[in-house]
């Protein structure tokens, strides 16, 4: 077994507030916490702790080009007809060779976000 387990990820964006309206008003994210000394806000996406988190770099020589994060979702295709119309695709849902189902979309910072939701049987704890 494997001793290492995710726990957090930072993405940088150019607009914190932006950033705050698509992933808690279009994915449905939490904000945990704040910080506001380096514009930086923390997204509960799961009841084991795991968090996305958000920092503001408004400079954009400063900031990484993107990041590709995938989530585990449950119930894809209903959250893909509740956010199909509000994100930028770049793949709608569809079964991948590894027994999952999928969606990649981006966020407004050209963040890439993979939506899989797991094979049945899966243990995603």
């Amino acid at each position: 077994m494997n001793a290492y387990k995710l726990c957090f990820v930072t993405l940088s964006v150019s607009d914190l507030r932006a950033a705050e309206q698509f992933y808690v008003n279009i994915l449905g994210f939490k904000v945990s916490r704040r910080y506001a000394p380096t514009n930086w806000i923390s997204l509960d996406i799961d009841e084991s702790g795991g968090g996305l988190g958000l920092v503001e770099i408004s400079n954009d020589e400063d900031r990484p080009s993107s990041a590709r994060v995938d989530i585990f979702v449950r119930g894809l295709d209903q959250l893909w007809t509740t956010i199909e119309s509000k994100v930028t695709i770049v793949s709608p849902p569809c079964h991948t060779p590894w027994g999952s189902y999928k969606a990649v979309i981006q966020d407004p910072f050209a963040n890439t976000l993979g939506l899989v939701e797991a094979p049945q049987g899966a243990n995603l704890s």
